[in-house]
């Protein structure tokens, strides 16, 4: 018995306007503004780019990121990869992060890959990067009914 889902072959440029896609849909991201930025077709791996912007801030007096547009960030780059990989929504399922160090005030960028895709669950790891450095790793469990 295969418990796999069966991804179909997608070109470039579908994949691409897929992610897109899973970056304007949801009403929260017209707040956060998250950006496709990347996706390699034959991995499946998306890269998603997010602005740093104040309100995004952890103090009024420093520069760098709250912890929990991090999460935010996590979730949403494991979703996309989830969904550009079944072609559909995938919510979330179950969540978790690691923070390696503090983010500065930079532009974030999230590379996030499907680890495994089942009937019912899929998993993607992510990787959170502020110039050049790792700063946050997590995995996420998807739906894929």
């Amino acid at each position: 018995m295969n418990d796999q889902v069966q991804a179909q072959p997608t070109p470039a440029g579908e994949a691409f306007a897929r992610l897109e896609e899973e970056m304007r849909r949801p009403p929260f991201h017209s707040f956060l503004r998250p950006e496709a930025h990347e996706i390699d077709a034959a991995t499946g791996e998306v890269v998603i780019r997010l602005p740093f912007r104040p309100e995004f801030g952890r103090d009024p007096v420093s520069v760098g990121y709250h912890g929990g547009v991090i999460a935010t960030l996590i979730d949403l780059a494991g979703h996309a990869a989830v969904a550009v990989h079944i072609g559909k929504p995938a919510p979330t399922i179950d969540l978790r992060i690691d923070y390696l160090r503090p983010a500065p005030g930079v532009t974030l960028f999230a590379r996030a890959r499907v680890l495994r895709a089942g009937r019912s669950v899929a998993r993607a790891d992510v990787e959170v990067i502020a110039d050049g450095k790792i700063v946050a790793v997590g995995r996420g469990s998807f739906s894929t009914v």
